[in-house]
């Protein structure tokens, strides 16, 4: 049996706050529930292609109602499109759409901050970042879901305690990555009794696994269940024999109820239909083949589907379940059953919720760091690519400043050019995957309350930086030193602060893109023109002093600009005197301001630059978390 003892707090100043909840007779119980979305129909290629689309509503759960007590182990079944999954996130209050229906718990009205303190919810694919060991992601997940005030010897026991009973503890240092099917959905199992819920839902369990995996599995769930708990699971195409380890069924089909009991009643009621299972035929695949549709028998499959809903709702079946679900919401057995979530608890103080959010931030950067480390390789190369890239564009110049020309001028501003945009876009382009790959289990941890928007940007925010600070900075002592460039070591290290910068905005940007679109591509081939036209008011193709008034603000757009002129005005202020052509009548830049008038630049504006390229830092990254923000609130993949 699994263990579930309450652990004994290590700080005598703060009051024990169990994750144990009493378990009284539990009912949960849900009423007319609809739930209908909106989805976008073209007639034709051309209306689609101009975006004139009409909108179709389509209806996935039709009046459903149902009652589930503690102790159960019940099973959502019913052929593909049925609404099985829905059904599951609709009841656990997980689902972000508009439905129409009531859940309550012993009587009351359940709402979703409610539910998600009281349920666990385990998916049919779990998304986790897979470079973390099992232990890891059981630590990670501790801190996100259990009390802060438990200490680390009793969350370590705790974890211990469920990877031991859930068969798990042989693997525990093992990476997600390299588990078998069975193996991930008892972890993803052991993560949602971190906190022992009184409710948890299950989509879909035993799918993908063998049918001794699957076994396994059920009757850790049917476990579970018997210490007072109420666990629900949607099945798809179970194994024979798999049905008969739970204690109820509910049979759906086009978003109806077709039955609800335990597997004997349903044997009796598909009897008395007339529909009688063969004796070496799988129940559960029997039931749910009444309830599909043929193809090419299309209005016939609806029609018996219906038949059968019809004929359950009349049934005694039918009957008992609805004077259950009216039982359980009668007034008088309300008080008697109160569930301590219903118990209205202080509001949090100021400083708890600061705790928290440290706290999250804390760990997602842990996480996203033990992340970065086990994809060492990946990020090594690139930084090899990006010092021999500054090899590569310095050695051409290597004597480019010992004795400056006319032809010279050209030469420098080149290579300050190439210096600061192979840095923009090395930076811009190296963070597009970054969120794009994390957005499914982002939408789930968020729509599961384990973490906030904030934190987790914020946390990614700091694991770049780093990498923004360092890399350029070698990537700077290249370059200054094989060129040999003006300035020594103040010069230096006023050549080192843009490029730095340069690197940080170009993330920001880069993720403000990742932020913002759901693909690499996508962001990519929206950020080639943005990237054009700000290059274009770098000072090199531009003379930035004769713009034209209704396009010369763009300028201060661009962090090439801001980037090019700070480094420029570093080097051509230190020059004093440009050798002139003999020709008399050839044109003559003789000083370094002159080539920083020729190009646009204004001389005192280093720190204007520096500022500029902060503001793009900070706008970048502002405009990145309300992408993700606004992304979150989506609906996830469950």
């Amino acid at each position: 049996m699994i263990f579930f003892g309450s652990v004994q707090m290590q700080s005598e100043s703060v009051p024990v706050v169990p994750c144990e909840v009493p378990r009284k007779d539990l009912v949960l119980t849900w009423k007319n529930i609809s739930y209908t979305i909106k989805k976008k129909v073209s007639d034709n290629f051309l209306r689609g292609f101009f975006g004139k689309q009409r909108i179709e509503h389509v209806e996935l759960l039709n009046g459903v109602n149902g009652v589930a007590k503690s102790g159960t182990l019940m099973a959502i079944m019913g052929p593909s499109g049925a609404g099985k999954t829905t059904l599951l996130a609709t009841i656990s209050r997980r689902i972000k759409g508009d439905t129409v229906g009531d859940i309550f718990l012993n009587g009351q009205p359940v709402d979703q901050e409610q539910m998600a303190r009281m349920s666990g919810f385990v998916p049919q694919e779990d998304l986790a970042v897979e470079s973390l060991t099992v232990e890891e992601h059981m630590e990670f997940m501790a801190r996100m879901k259990m009390d802060r005030r438990f200490r680390a010897a009793p969350r370590k026991e705790r974890i211990a305690n469920i990877l031991t009973e859930l068969g798990l503890f042989k693997c525990r240092n093992s990476k997600l990555s390299a588990l078998s099917g069975g193996e991930r959905k008892r972890v993803a199992l052991a993560v949602q009794l971190l906190t022992e819920p009184s409710l948890l839902f299950c989509d879909e369990p035993t799918t993908g696994l063998d049918s001794y995996a699957a076994m396994a599995v059920t009757r850790t769930l049917r476990e579970v269940a018997t210490r007072g708990r109420i666990v629900i699971c949607s099945l798809h195409q179970p194994a024979s024999g798999l049905l008969d380890l739970f204690h109820e069924v509910v049979l759906l089909t086009a978003g109806r109820v077709a039955f609800q009991g335990t597997t004997k009643e349903a044997t009796q009621f598909f009897n008395g239909l007339g529909l009688h299972c063969p004796t070496t035929f799988n129940s559960a695949e029997y039931y749910v083949s009444q309830l599909s549709v043929i193809r090419g028998k299309e209005i016939e499959s609806y029609r018996k589907a219906r038949w059968i809903c019809d004929e359950f709702n009349k049934s005694r079946f039918g009957q008992s379940v609805a004077t259950a679900i009216e039982d359980s919401c009668k007034k008088s057995n309300i008080d008697e059953t109160l569930h301590p979530v219903f118990i209205e608890r202080p509001v949090p103080t100021g400083d708890f919720k600061k705790v928290r959010a440290i706290t999250q931030f804390e760990w997602l950067t842990w996480r996203a760091y033990v992340d970065y480390k086990r994809n060492f390789t990946h990020l090594f190369l690139r930084f090899i690519l990006y010092m021999n890239i500054a090899v590569f564009v310095s050695t051409p110049y290597a004597s480019v400043m010992v004795n400056i020309d006319q032809r010279g001028i050209q030469n420098v501003q080149g290579l300050i050019y190439l210096v600061v945009a192979e840095t923009a876009f090395t930076f811009n382009y190296g963070v597009f995957y970054t969120f794009p790959r994390e957005l499914p289990f982002l939408l789930r941890d968020i729509a599961s309350d384990l973490y906030h928007p904030a934190p987790y940007y914020i946390s990614k925010i700091a694991i770049l930086m780093p990498g923004a600070i360092f890399q350029p900075l070698l990537y700077s002592i290249l370059v200054f030193n094989i060129v040999g460039l003006k300035g020594g070591f103040l010069g230096f290290i006023l050549f080192v602060i843009p490029l730095v910068l340069s690197a940080a905005s170009a993330s920001a940007l880069g993720c403000l893109m990742s932020a913002a679109f759901q693909s690499v591509a996508t962001a990519s081939l929206f950020s080639v023109p943005l990237d054009f036209i700000t290059l274009m008011f770098s000072g090199l193709f531009l003379h930035l002093g004769n713009l034209p008034a209704h396009i010369a603000w763009l300028k201060y757009l661009s962090q090439f600009y801001y980037g090019t002129e700070a480094v420029s005005l570093l080097q051509w202020r230190q020059i004093d005197h440009i050798d002139c052509p003999p020709d008399l009548e050839e044109p003559c830049v003789s000083t370094g301001l002159g080539v920083l008038e020729k190009y646009g630049y204004e001389p005192d504006n280093y720190e204007v630059d520096i500022l500029g390229l902060l503001a793009i830092f900070a706008l970048g990254h502002f405009a990145g978390f309300l992408a993700i923000r606004s992304r979150s609130r989506k609906e996830p993949v469950y």
